[in-house]
């Protein structure tokens, strides 16, 4: 199913995704995965969370092929498990000796760039198209530096260090991905990345202002608008950076489309008590995904078929990872 308002699937030289997915379909899905998740005490949250994502992906489209989503549910099952297991270590220690909860929970930190890696690792190798699976390889002491440092460091700068975290976030996580063979590119710079949130900064306190005069829900239009703002700006910029091989992406987020789609979910979710939020998935979805293009339009076949042909190992590790899914 297509959208009228959506981007056109040929912009220029560029061709757009193309989302498939209906609200009936997925209500299906969701209030199954919900029913079963309570009845099994979250156990079938693994298997849900692959219904979800295999939904998503295979009715996502780029020249006609859908993507797919590969993971195995008792993987994820696993992964959770062991995070799950670790936490309840560290809770008990500190029961038994206060100084032993802060010395474990050293210990953890040290294993979260292990987790971090291994995360984006399982994602990235579980997605595919035409057979072609995406990667991710990065060090572990890498993503301590890139990731876990910054995260320390924005406190004390009163926040004048996020743009560049959030810079480098992307960077690190672009730069480290490949499809198939091919990594990815990311050309954007942190001065880029400073002037889209001095602009939404002051965007931010506009809405201050405003909602200063406003209470309740009557500040919700205004605290949509700067989200929309930030969120279409943000999206432009890093994905207009982003190059594989020699394509590139182009990204059409609009302020006022994503205030209405923000808008219309927000009321949607609230005034169902949660029950539409089914609806306001897929519509995201389908606004978000028809507005993102790969181009030249010519070269996307030819690079799908060298791919095809190069395709790498990546697909043999994948059985050996454990599902850590952190939302990253």
């Amino acid at each position: 199913m297509t959208n009228s308002s959506a981007a056109p699937q040929s912009a220029g030289s560029a061709v757009s995704l193309r989302f498939t997915g209906e609200t009936g379909e997925y209500f299906r899905i969701w209030i199954v995965n919900i029913c079963l998740s309570v009845v099994t005490l979250g156990i079938y949250s693994a298997w849900a969370k692959v219904r979800r994502k295999r939904y998503f992906y295979g009715n996502t489209l780029l020249n006609d092929a859908a993507f797919e989503y590969l993971a195995d549910p008792k993987a994820i099952l696993k992964g959770r498990i062991v995070v799950v297991a670790a936490f309840a270590v560290y809770s008990l220690a500190g029961h038994i000796n206060p100084l032993a909860g802060p010395l474990l929970g050293l210990v953890l930190l040290g294993f979260l760039p292990w987790l971090i890696v291994r995360a984006l690792r399982f994602n990235a190798v579980n997605s595919a198209h035409r057979n072609v699976r995406f990667g991710f390889r990065a060090g572990y002491g890498e993503t301590a530096r890139l990731l876990i440092l910054p995260v320390i460091l924005v406190p004390l700068t009163l926040g004048l260090l996020y743009p560049y975290y959030a810079y480098r976030k992307k960077r690190f996580f672009l730069e480290h991905s490949s499809f198939g063979a091919t990594p990815f590119a990311f050309t954007a710079s942190a001065g880029e990345y400073y002037l889209v949130y001095l602009k939404s900064a002051l965007m931010f306190v506009l809405f201050l202002v405003g909602s200063a005069a406003t209470v309740g829900l009557g500040a919700l239009p205004l605290y949509i608008w700067f989200a929309a703002y930030r969120d279409g700006a943000i999206a432009r910029l890093t994905w207009e950076s982003t190059r594989l091989g020699g394509l590139r992406f182009g990204c059409a987020w609009r302020t006022g489309g994503l205030f209405k789609l923000y808008f219309l979910n927000s009321l949607g979710v609230i005034f169902s008590a949660g029950l539409l939020a089914p609806w306001a998935a897929v519509r995201a979805a389908r606004y978000q995904l028809e507005r993102i293009s790969l181009g030249p339009r010519e070269g996307i076949g030819a690079f799908l078929a060298a791919a095809q042909e190069e395709r790498s190992a990546i697909g043999d590790e994948a059985g050996d990872l454990l599902g850590f899914d952190f939302g990253l």
